[in-house]
């Protein structure tokens, strides 16, 4: 409550609920700056503190390299996979024409 405040003479007024309110108000308002305070010390030290170290990047830059590998090897998997399927995928359609002359060819006699 401020000195010149003329809401309320004094803490100890007639009504102990309006002293009690003035003071969780207080109570309240100290804590808001506190935290306030607070979060902005926070927000200070990790403007300061949060540029990356080179070892950091380092650090990134390796398990980056691990990942893009990994990749690699996935991919090369995939080819190899997708290869393996042409070639089943070529052996069904020549049995499949094989079949079809073979049924003509016995259809025809």
């Amino acid at each position: 409550m401020l000195k010149g405040d003329t809401r309320f003479k004094t803490e100890t007024s007639n009504t102990p609920k309006m002293a009690e309110h003035l003071h969780l108000e207080d109570d309240i308002m100290r804590n808001s700056l506190k935290t306030t305070a607070a979060a902005f010390m926070l927000v200070a030290l990790t403007g300061l503190t949060g540029c990356a170290t080179t070892r950091d990047l380092d650090t990134l830059k390796l398990a980056v390299e691990k990942a893009q590998s990994t990749a690699d090897a996935a991919a090369a998997a995939a080819a190899n996979a997708q290869g393996g399927a042409d070639a089943a995928q070529a052996c069904c359609n020549a049995n499949t024409e094989k079949m079809d002359r073979m049924f003509k060819q016995s259809m025809n006699k």
